[in-house]
């Protein structure tokens, strides 16, 4: 056999294996594409730094999201800002958030119990703390148990989402100011608050985004929320901080979604 001859079978060899690589690569791509056509869908909006879902029936939800055991799910993803990775580790889901595009990727669930979820692609200061929380409800529950199983965890998980709020008038206020979201604005007004041992303290956000009132220099200091801590607080939301389980001194606070936001809170 003559070298000509042994480089053409070479020729066809490769032609070969890109031909079956190619074949292989777009029967992945259609079963991954292939949404089924009785799946809920979910929009997944990726902002800087958190993560906004909406249901098929309108209801939204900040920081985690609900959903059923055994129940395939389309989720849209977009992004507001920058480019963003949806990512359930667990689930092997993985897909970016681009703005001015929508990405779209399903999954079924087949394992109840409660999940992370994460940004893979670096999106700026916050990108480590962009995370939230996948709950799958158990599938094994009857329709009507399921139906007030979901109404308590929802209530549950808005109550530890929601800030709290107390009986009363308002307390001293503090103020998450507008634009406050944009690195190097002003956050919090008063930057310094200063107030008495028992004192109640009313947050308002008048800003665009939600925001928390989290003690602690930052997310990675280990007494972060440890003293006091609001939840996500969305737009032209308040909530209330009580400090008479607070000792007299000074407590550095931030916000969870935008780390550089911080103020100081002084309790005598």
């Amino acid at each position: 056999m003559g070298h000509a001859t042994i480089e053409w079978v070479y020729v066809g060899v490769v032609i070969s294996l890109l031909t079956w690589v190619g074949a292989e690569s777009w029967n992945v791509e259609r079963l991954v594409e292939h949404v089924p056509p009785e799946a809920e869908t979910i929009k997944v909006i990726a902002q800087q730094w958190f993560w906004t879902f909406e249901h098929q029936d309108g209801k939204k939800e900040t920081g985690q999201l609900h959903v059923k055991q055994g129940v395939p799910y389309k989720f849209e993803i977009i992004s507001k800002d920058v480019v963003h990775d949806f990512n359930v580790p667990d689930y092997t889901i993985l897909m970016d958030a681009v703005p001015g595009r929508v990405n779209v990727v399903w999954n079924l669930f087949d394992e109840a119990g409660e999940y992370p979820i994460q940004c893979r692609e670096y999106c700026g200061f916050g990108h480590p703390t962009m995370r939230a929380k996948l709950f799958v409800e158990p599938f094994s529950q009857t329709a009507e148990a399921a139906e007030k199983s979901a109404e308590a965890q929802n209530a549950t998980s808005a109550q530890a989402q929601a800030p709290v709020q107390t009986a009363g008038p308002p307390g001293k206020p503090l103020t998450i100011l507008e634009g406050s979201s944009v690195q190097g604005n002003p956050s919090y007004d008063p930057a310094t608050l200063t107030v008495k041992k028992g004192d109640k303290i009313t947050v308002t956000n008048k800003d665009t985004l939600p925001h928390t009132v989290t003690s602690g220099t930052g997310p990675t200091d280990p007494n972060s929320a440890k003293q006091f801590d609001t939840s996500i607080i969305e737009p032209a939301a308040t909530a209330d901080i009580e400090t008479t389980n607070i000792n007299p001194g000074q407590y550095p606070f931030h916000c969870t979604v935008h780390p550089y936001m911080t103020g100081k809170l002084v309790v005598q």
